[in-house]
């Protein structure tokens, strides 16, 4: 009942105040009813699909501290008309209409419960036939206070209909009733909702609109003589596998975890023309679901490249019949294979047959490497194109790498017979799923068919075969064939060698460069050459030699080898001290070394006029050579300045590549320095500046005080220094007995260019004040001065000329003075000049070394001289 207005609840309280007065106080508040609403969570279902119902009544939350629930009345049917709904047993109105009845659901107006058939005892009701109440369906309140309940449901496949027969829920109507006693007025009103239950259109569907045709392996040769793929590989079926897919949502009915399909809803078979076969897809087994809910089947079918046409036991008319004529039974490019589904409900309620069809093909195949030449030792990437051997789109597969023969002049052989191949992997492997491409890598080996076998040559041809049993237009495999080839070669770069001179001394290190791409066998690790007799390195002088010398890659895939050998020239006395100086490091010998040296370890003796050759045999018929000439040099001597100061120090410097004695150290030998104060000198110890430079130096300090000792040279202002040492070392056309004197001579005091001894400038005019003058008056004497400067550590006599002309050129005076300029210091002489007339004149200031010695000690400097 609706309590609101004057029949709200109220509360009245008499209170008696501090005076004694009674007063009555109270208040009151509404309690109405509410309107209550209930529905599906969608419009349509499918069998098996879970339906959520939602009932939003204020009214049934009855109590605020408890979340509520209602619950389907359930038990022995009795008669009472509540059982499988929600509500209350054994309340009735006067019209015998369920008073207690809350929520119910029904199918096209019938109520769902299983006690609808059981009333007549009908016995065409099968027991499995459930009402409402078996899916424990319970309506919860959300939360203690909102007022809105949910309960769910899964749609039943069959229902009890209201004339006690079992009929399917697809194609009826689904309501949910909700009886509402009291709404926002106060009425009892019956609320509800409705939906629709319909079925799908199921679809079927093959994998691949064309297959290859299934062979029979054990039939199918490999280049290995008499194997077949099946003896090499006992894995491969030949089979071909057909996934088929069957699409019908129908059949997902499970709540959870996958359904199946009954395989007899399934048929395939096979069609050549007007001939077909059986059904290939007979079975027992349920076709199943590939994941929960998805509502899609998938049987996969291997078809063999036979098939049976018996026809025991199958009437005349029967559609499954096989009426194959052509023998034998063999699968054959062209057939084509059909897939029938029978759906026995589609989206319009009736039954329902869908296909598809795929047809067998036979393709050509395709031999491809990745490159046309390769490096000896180097990786191939070999591939073979072969759309017949895809015979399961959901699997990578591999096939036997025997199937490629290999044709060169080291070897004929099936690939699979040399583990030098090194394959990675070890047989042709599908690239991904259904690309008929296969692959491997294999390594272009040194020799075949094993280690001692005959050794492979830069540019030899390779012939590499395939034979396609089923090429395009072939019936089936095994019915025709086709060579497929395809050659490659062994690179043949060749190879360069180079030395880092033209030209060594007797005792140099030589660095070795050889660029043989072809001997980048491994392009992850550093590689040798050189030290095996099939790619020997030689070194060699005109009477020694390195037979076998090992040089190593510069970096993994570089091509570039590289070693050293130093040449350790023969007993001879270079500088020409007691003893010999060379050789300083161990000798060699022309006998061949069959423990090679190398790379940085080799020692090689060397005559004063000699050569150095370097040969390296890249292949049996090809060997290439790098030289360079070995002879001694003059040496050249020199003080670094042309003069010092008498309490300075010099620096001498030889360059003779023929004293770098051992590359591998500092080497250093002693030279006479004299000068005119002391010319029986000292004795200069020259180091070499690094390692195998073949320049040496040594410091000389002067005095000129103290006495020559050490590396100490007296000297005076003045005095020419000179520095020698005796070559030993000669070239052509001296012998090695043969010797000379080198030397170097420099001055002590300093040297100055002749015409900076006493620089001359800002010649100007003054008055006699030594004022500069901006104008001359006739009559005027004025001053023509300029500025000298010592260039020189000594006093330096000059003649300062003064020479004026007019216009014309001609000269009106011509004058001088002479005088000493003090080492280091300065002056500003002048001359005097009285002009007698007017116009422009020219003074130019000359200094010379004297009047009668007229070398200039400066350039002249000029000014001119306007007179009003």
């Amino acid at each position: 009942t609706d309590l609101t207005d004057e029949d709200a609840v109220r509360v009245d309280y008499l209170d008696t105040d501090g005076q004694g007065i009674e007063t009555q106080i109270g208040d009151q508040v509404d309690a109405p009813t509410h309107s209550g609403i209930v529905s599906f969570d969608d419009s349509n279902y499918k069998v098996a699909d879970t339906v959520t119902v939602t009932l939003n009544d204020a009214d049934l939350n009855t109590n605020s501290d408890t979340t509520e629930v209602y619950t389907i009345r359930a038990g022995t049917n009795d008669g009472n008309k509540i059982y499988d709904r929600v509500g209350l047993v054994d309340i009735t109105i006067s019209n015998s209409s369920a008073y207690g009845r809350l929520l119910d659901i029904t199918f096209d107006d019938a109520a769902w419960s299983s006690y609808t058939c059981d009333l007549d005892n009908n016995v065409n009701t099968p027991a499995t036939v459930d009402g409402l109440s078996t899916t424990g369906f319970t309506l919860r309140e959300t939360n203690s206070t909102s007022g809105i309940f949910v309960g769910t449901f899964q749609i039943p496949q069959n229902y009890c209909t209201g004339d006690n027969t079992v009929s399917t829920t697809t194609g009826k109507d689904l309501e949910v009733n909700y009886v509402d006693y009291s709404d926002a007025s106060g009425e009892l009103i019956e609320v509800g909702d409705s939906a629709g239950i319909s079925a799908n259109t199921g679809s079927v569907s093959f994998g691949r609109s064309v297959y290859p045709v299934p062979f029979d392996p054990s039939q199918y040769p490999t280049q290995n003589t008499p194997h077949t793929i099946a003896s090499t590989d006992s894995s491969i079926s030949g089979d071909t596998v057909l996934h088929i897919r069957v699409n019908d949502p129908d059949y997902d009915i499970s709540g959870s975890g996958p359904d199946t399909l009954p395989a007899s809803k399934v048929t395939v078979k096979l069609v050549r023309g007007s001939q077909t076969s059986h059904n290939l897809a007979i079975s027992d087994a349920p076709i199943e679901e590939i994941s929960p809910i998805s509502g899609i089947f998938e049987l996969d079918l291997a078809l063999g490249h036979t098939f049976t046409c018996d026809n025991t036991g199958l009437a005349e008319n029967n559609p499954n019949r096989c009426t194959f004529t052509d023998t034998p039974y063999r699968i054959q490019q062209g057939d084509i294979v059909t897939v029938e589904y029978t759906d026995d409900t589609d989206a319009s309620g009736n039954l329902n047959t869908v296909t598809d069809s795929a047809t067998f093909d036979l393709r050509n195949a395709v031999l491809r490497t990745d490159a046309s030449a390769y490096i000896i030792g180097a990786d191939m990437i070999l591939t073979l194109i072969e759309p017949d051997f895809d015979l399961d789109s959901d699997e990578t597969e591999s096939y036997p790498l025997d199937l490629i023969e290999w044709d060169s002049d080291a070897d004929i052989l099936a690939m699979g017979q040399s583990e030098n191949f090194d394959p990675e992997p070890s047989a042709l492997r599908e690239t991904g799923d259904s690309t008929g491409i296969f692959q491997v890598v294999i390594e272009i080996p040194e020799k075949l068919p094993d280690a001692n076998g005959e050794a492979l040559e830069r540019g030899e041809q390779i012939d590499l075969e395939y034979i396609d049993y089923g090429p395009a237009g072939a019936d089936f495999v095994g019915n025709d064939d086709e060579d497929i080839e395809l050659t490659i070669f062994t690179s043949s770069f060749g190879a360069t060698i180079s030395l880092d001179k033209k030209v060594y001394s007797w005792t140099d290190k030589v660095f070795i460069t050889i660029t043989a791409p072809d001997h980048n066998f491994d392009s992850d690790l550093i590689d040798e050459i050189g030290d095996t007799r099939d790619d020997p390195v030689k070194i060699s002088t005109r009477e020694n030699s390195i037979d076998y010398y090992r040089l190593v890659e510069t970096g993994t895939d570089t091509g570039v080898f590289t070693g050293e050998v130093i040449l350790t020239g023969f007993a001879h006395n270079a500088d020409g001290e007691t003893g010999f100086d060379a050789p300083t490091q161990p000798t060699t010998s022309g006998e061949t070394r069959e423990n090679p040296a190398g790379p940085t370890d080799g020692y090689l003796e060397a005559e004063d006029v000699d050569g150095i050759t370097v040969s390296f045999e890249v292949s049996e018929d090809d060997t290439v050579i790098g030289s360079a000439i070995i002879r001694w040099n003059i040496g050249e001597i020199d003080w670094a300045e042309a003069s010092y100061p008498a309490s300075g120090n010099g620096l001498v410097r030889i360059v003779d590549p023929d004293l770098n004695l051992n590359p591998e150290s500092v080497d250093n030998f002693d030279v006479d320095v004299w000068s005119d104060s002391d010319p029986g000198g000292i004795s200069l110890t020259v180091t070499e500046t690094n390692e195998a430079t073949g320049v040496f130096e040594g410091q000389v300090s002067f005095t000129t005080t103290d006495e020559s000792s050490g590396h100490r040279l007296r000297v005076a202002e003045g005095d020419t220094i000179t520095a020698e040492y005796e070559d030993h070392t000669l070239p052509d056309p001296y012998d090695t007995s043969d010797d000379l004197d080198v030397l170097s001579t420099a001055i002590i005091g300093s040297i100055v260019a002749p015409l900076e001894r006493a620089p001359v400038s800002n010649a100007r005019i003054v008055d006699t004040q030594e004022q500069t003058l901006s104008s001359v008056s006739v009559d005027q004497q004025i001053l023509v001065s300029a500025d000298l400067k010592s260039g020189q550590d000594k006093d330096q006599d000059y003649a300062y000329l003064v020479q004026i002309q007019d216009a014309d050129g001609v000269t009106v005076l011509l004058s001088w003075i002479t005088g000493t300029l003090p080492a280091g210091s300065a002056s500003s002489p002048s001359q005097s000049w009285t002009p007698t007339a007017g116009g422009d004149y020219t003074a130019t200031v000359f200094v010379w070394e004297s009047i009668t010695n007229p070398t200039a000690l400066s350039p002249s400097d000029k000014v001119t001289i306007q007179v009003s």
